[in-house]
């Protein structure tokens, strides 16, 4: 029984840093390339982030205390840490995959909009209100 607390426990604080690492993740894409598509591309950018970033907690805590006993599945015997290393990586794929599709058309319309902007050059009224 206090085997399975313990497991319990490392599920949870595997759950809580890997939540962590892909909300750091998350702010420093944004910091770097500031998303335009929205609240879906910023939740698919967010998933995509967070899956690549669990891949190494889970592979360190299942290693080290999980120790998963080994899954039969289409007539081999796996170990579960490579069926879930594989799907956190296909689920960062896809998520990144989807956040480009969504991100696409909103970049192409700000990078034509920060463009029509340098054109137009420095005007009387941006002289006026800079504060210089």
């Amino acid at each position: 029984m206090e085997a399975e607390a313990g497991k319990a426990l490392t599920l949870l604080i595997l759950v809580l840093l890997a939540l962590r690492l892909g909300l750091m993740v998350h702010r420093r894409s944004r910091a770097r390339q500031p998303i335009h598509g929205g609240m879906l591309s910023l939740s698919l950018n967010f998933l995509s982030g967070l899956c690549f970033v669990a891949i190494l907690p889970t592979v360190c805590l299942s290693v080290l205390i999980l120790h998963p006993p080994p899954v039969p599945l289409a007539g081999l015997t796996w170990h579960p840490l490579l069926l879930i290393v594989a799907g956190l990586g296909a689920g960062s794929l896809i998520f990144a995959l989807l956040h480009a599709l969504f991100e696409r058309a909103p970049l192409e319309r700000a990078q034509q909009e920060q463009a029509a902007l340098a054109a137009r050059g420095w005007t009387e009224e941006d002289a006026r209100t800079s504060g210089l």
